[in-house]
């Protein structure tokens, strides 16, 4: 298999890793904290009313999710990576990154989520990179 095929191969992984961890995570801050009975997500003013008002806990909730998917997803693709394993988790990281620029865009945030959030991105794709990089010896070479 050629480096080029597997490190895309290795950046698919990670970001399908990356997605459905973060939804798993959110999945459990919603059975913890449910949003309210009747939210209607398309008007943009209950919405920015609710994330005003959201549990610290469920804001909380939602950048572990950021940050165990992002940096499992990471991980999955330095360690498959042909070559360049720091290159294949930031990717990863900055794709997770613009996905939740996107979402603070949409849906109105504190201040100290949007914060919280660039830094958790950034931390969990360096964090996953790092490990996976890290590579015992390859038998039968």
């Amino acid at each position: 298999m050629s480096s080029l095929v597997r490190n895309i191969l290795a950046l698919l992984a990670g970001a399908i890793v990356s997605i459905v961890l973060i939804g798993l995570v959110q999945a459990a801050a919603h059975f913890l904290y449910p949003p309210p009975p009747g939210l209607d997500y398309n008007n943009p003013e209950v919405l920015k009313k609710i994330m005003m008002e959201a549990p610290v806990g469920a804001l909380l909730m939602v950048l572990l999710s950021y940050f165990c998917g992002t940096f499992v997803g990471s991980w999955v693709a330095a360690r498959l990576a042909a070559d360049s394993p720091a290159r294949q988790a930031y990717l990863i990281g900055g794709m997770m990154l613009i996905s939740g620029l996107m979402n603070l865009f949409a849906i109105p945030h504190p201040v100290w989520f949007w914060v919280g959030s660039i830094a958790v991105f950034v931390a969990a794709a360096w964090l996953g990179g790092k490990i996976g990089a890290k590579r015992g010896p390859v038998v039968g070479k």
